[in-house]
């Protein structure tokens, strides 16, 4: 099959409106988009013309790109319109992906050399389903694993070159999805696509065949719509259930290469701190090389480290699951909770009713599809009881997934049964102010001492002093052990009373 050389009169004027200034608003050009697809094409397919087609991936990639920081912006789970303008864009997109893959693999492209052109703007495509999808907390249309392994089969991209433009698009996102995306905030994972590139997927490996049984490698069955599964969760088949290749992935490598970027960044927050700029160094900016901008050297410190470890090792589940359905009350975000534990709980506006689907002893799983008063985000802080006279647990969202408007899902891990709010103030910083944080008791086996969660930023040397006001005010000087546990929204660090307070 040969592309047309010539758009027929309903294509050229569909390439007419493609070159006119997109409307202001993003659902706006969508829906205008979705028209003038059905008034060319009815409901015949998206045809084979490939200038038609790199104008529709163009129009496509300029509403995600402004789709993009509107989903980063919304608090989950994302409101119904943008969810659901999101959702449509994202199968579209998958649509015309699809078509080009099609006339890319025609022999008539083959011949003019215009096959990888095209196969960029597909992958680029595919790249933009993952990223919009994993914003909104969703899970990628049906297809897009499929897709995106075809494109790698049929271009190996196994012994391609290590900065390969279409090997590093793939590898990219399977390096986010091996990430576990949805227990990154929005922010880090626009961040992430953006700073993944040949320098850091050029080290992956991605071999034909499954003789990799390392704790860091997953397995990819290209005939499958099947995102990379880790070795160590399930054992890597003889061969495809579906008639197509088996290959192995391990980025333990690039988490290696991390190791740089970690370095560079802690020294800039050491010189700044010697500086007496604790707390106030500047997001890092495009001009530094190594970084693209949008998040703070904290958060791209805290960030990479957890990259590497999800690189470096799969997580696997230690303990098993029981499904359960209860509802909870629940206290969302560091601030509410701490309020909640200064008597806030008689106030019916601070809790919200959630009902759990399964947990284990380490944590839980709870949905509520009545919608979220406060920030829920990965990393985020949130208490919850199931009973008013039982103790509030204080919980680390680990995930969150959306997979219809308006309902969300979180995971999350409990690291303490009971709290007490306290205010905390280290020495050192260049701001002298206390900031509220939660006094965690010692929970055997995983946490030896008492602990405090603070507000991320807050942690700043080996001295601080906490104040818990009850009937009475108790003030003491403790030295933080380190840090256990460091998110975009909160910082864990176990102490201890400091027998020479100065």
């Amino acid at each position: 099959m040969e592309a047309p050389s010539t758009p027929t009169d309903a294509e050229q004027s569909l390439l007419h409106w493609l070159e006119s200034e997109p409307a202001d608003a993003v659902e706006d050009d969508l829906a205008a988009l979705r028209a003038h697809l059905l008034d060319a094409f009815g409901g015949a397919g998206l045809g084979a013309n490939a200038e038609v087609l790199r104008a529709l991936a163009e129009r496509i990639g300029d509403i995600g790109a402004r789709l993009r920081p509107l989903l980063v912006a919304r608090q989950l789970p994302v409101e119904v319109a943008l969810f659901e303008a999101n959702e449509q864009l994202c199968v579209l997109a998958l649509d015309v992906a699809t078509a080009i893959a099609g006339v890319a693999g025609s022999r008539g492209v083959a011949r003019s050399g215009a096959g990888d052109e095209l196969c960029e703007y597909a992958i680029g495509l595919v790249t933009e389903v993952f990223a919009l999808s994993e914003l909104a907390a969703a899970p990628p249309p049906a297809g897009t694993w499929r897709l995106a392994h075809d494109f790698a089969a049929r271009h190996r991209i196994d012994s391609a070159a290590a900065d390969d433009p279409l090997r590093c698009a793939y590898l990219r996102v399977l390096a986010v999805a091996v990430a576990q995306p949805e227990g990154l905030t929005g922010r880090e994972i626009a961040w992430l696509y953006d700073f993944l590139d040949a320098r850091v997927l050029g080290a992956a490996v991605l071999a034909n065949g499954v003789g990799d049984a390392s704790a860091s490698a997953w397995w990819i069955d290209l005939g499958a719509d099947l995102a990379p599964q880790a070795v160590a969760r399930r054992p890597a088949p003889s061969g495809s259930m579906l008639g197509g290749e088996v290959w192995s992935f391990n980025p333990r490598p690039m988490a290696q290469k991390l190791g740089e970027c970690i370095e560079w960044v802690t020294a800039r927050m050491t010189a700044a701190e010697l500086a007496g700029m604790q707390g106030e160094v500047e997001p890092l900016t495009e001009e530094e090389a190594l970084f693209p901008p949008g998040l703070s050297p904290l958060e791209t410190v805290a960030l990479l480290r957890r990259l590497r470890s999800h690189w470096m090792a799969a997580p696997v589940r230690g303990q098993p699951r029981r499904q359960h359905q209860y509802v909870v009350q629940v206290g969302i975000g560091l601030q509410a909770v701490w309020d909640l534990g200064g008597g806030a709980a008689d106030d019916a506006g601070a809790l919200q009713e959630w009902m759990v689907l399964n947990e284990s002893p380490g944590g839980l799983a709870i949905m509520s599809v009545a919608g979220v008063r406060g920030e829920i985000e990965a990393g985020g802080a949130l208490a919850l009881r199931r009973d008013q006279g039982q103790a509030w647990s204080v919980c680390i969202v680990r995930w969150v997934r959306s997979d219809l408007p308006g309902q969300v899902e979180v995971g999350l891990q409990i690291i303490g049964q009971s709290f007490h709010p306290v205010m905390v103030g280290f020495r050192g910083r260049a701001v002298q102010q206390l900031s509220p944080a939660l006094a965690l008791p010692i929970m055997e086996p995983l946490r030896r001492h008492p602990a405090m969660l603070a507000v991320a930023g807050t942690y700043a040397s080996r001295r601080f002093v906490f104040v818990r006001e009850t009937q009475t005010v108790y003030v003491a000087q403790a030295r933080a052990l380190g840090l256990d546990l460091q998110t975009p929204s909160v910082e864990l660090f176990q102490y201890e009373i400091d027998p020479y307070p100065i």
